[in-house]
């Protein structure tokens, strides 16, 4: 008999089920998709030597995974293999020499991005990993890859700590310090800004004004849904919901809260757990295993599943986040705390089921 589905908690408590259908193939893993979306930049540009037309070849040969996302690319009307390019080589070759002289890779992203390279619709599927997203990431300020983070300190003081696959842009005026999440999670520290300028966060659900604090936001896209959630351990942060007028919500130090659009829950009591990846460690306090295995799947790429059950497993301890090997190292320690086998079918593709 077939297993069943395996489920995981949705952020409002409910199980779904999030194995490929019969006959689905899984989401191509995002370290895949930055990869293409890397190679897709550069063979538009037109500047591609042989030996990196070589590369190419080998990387696409290389993993089914690959050929698959690159065929996705082709169907959605890309004509980039065999260095085809949406834009005329004078003006691809033109626009990335400026680019490169202006800021490096990050900035000639940009440039193709903003020239009409990046194109308006990469996505490979419905059901697949969302391109637009990945796209947003690689064009963004700052941003890290899956298991990665990273602290900035910005020009006013202000410290930027970037939690795993996560991406913001710094828009700082003459009027303003503003910096947009466009992905993941970040703790910041505010700083003082000499010409006095508001401080202003701004996610796809509204914008948070802190008063002198520190204070972690989190911007999820599931299925169901865009949130926003907001955990403030020094001072007070101002709300202001995206989609409604009125006066601002203050969510005060020790509190948490989480908003849509439309609407911010009532805040609770901060879980001081919830901020320990910024000190580089992986916390659990008697979490379910479901609940524990999502969270983790934030940091490694490709897919991480489990058994129903296994779900309602619980697990306490902390585990080091920083190291090439981390996340295999925490699901390696399950083995030996919990009555659980964990599967490595794929580097990509890992499975938690009863032992």
């Amino acid at each position: 008999m077939a297993d069943p589905l395996p489920t995981r908690a949705r952020a409002d408590g409910a199980a779904t089920a999030d194995t490929p259908a019969p006959g689905q193939r899984a989401p191509i893993p995002d370290q895949v998709a930055q990869q293409a979306i890397a190679w897709y930049v550069r063979l538009a540009s037109g500047m591609q030597t042989a030996r990196e037309r070589e590369t190419f070849d080998r990387w696409l040969a290389a993993h089914d995974e690959h050929a698959r996302a690159w065929q996705q690319l082709q169907a959605m009307g890309g004509r980039l293999r065999d260095g085809a390019a949406r834009l005329p080589p004078a003006v691809a070759r033109a626009a990335l020499q400026r680019a490169a002289t202006a800021g490096g890779r990050r900035r000639a992203l940009k440039t193709f991005a903003w020239l009409g390279v990046g194109g308006a619709a990469l996505y490979l599927a419905r059901d697949q990993v969302p391109w637009r997203a990945s796209l947003a990431g690689a064009l963004a300020d700052v941003r890290t890859a899956t298991g990665e983070q990273r602290s900035v300190v910005l020009e006013d003081g202000t410290q930027v700590i970037l939690n795993t696959a996560s991406a913001i842009d710094v828009r700082f005026t003459a009027r303003e310090r503003r910096i947009v999440l466009r992905g993941g999670e970040i703790m910041l520290t505010s700083g003082r800004d000499p010409a006095g300028r508001p401080l202003v966060v701004a996610t796809a659900e509204g914008t948070l004004t802190p008063v002198g604090t520190r204070f972690t936001v989190r911007h999820d896209a599931p299925a169901g849904g865009s949130w926003t959630r907001l955990a403030v351990a020094e001072g007070a942060v101002e709300v202001r919901l995206l989609d409604q007028a009125g006066r601002p919500i203050l969510v005060r130090a020790g509190e948490q809260a989480r908003f849509t659009r439309h609407a911010i829950a009532a805040a609770t009591p901060l879980d001081e757990n919830s901020q320990a990846w910024a000190k580089g460690v992986f916390t659990a306090a008697g979490m379910r295993l479901d609940d524990f295995l999502a969270e983790l799947g934030r940091y490694r790429p490709g897919v991480l599943r489990w058994a129903p059950e296994v779900a309602a497993l619980r697990i306490t301890g902390a585990w080091p986040l920083r190291g090439e090997d981390a996340t295999d190292r925490i699901l390696d320690s399950l083995e030996r705390r919990l009555p659980v086998k964990v599967s490595r079918y794929t580097r990509y593709w890992t499975r938690v089921a009863a032992r």
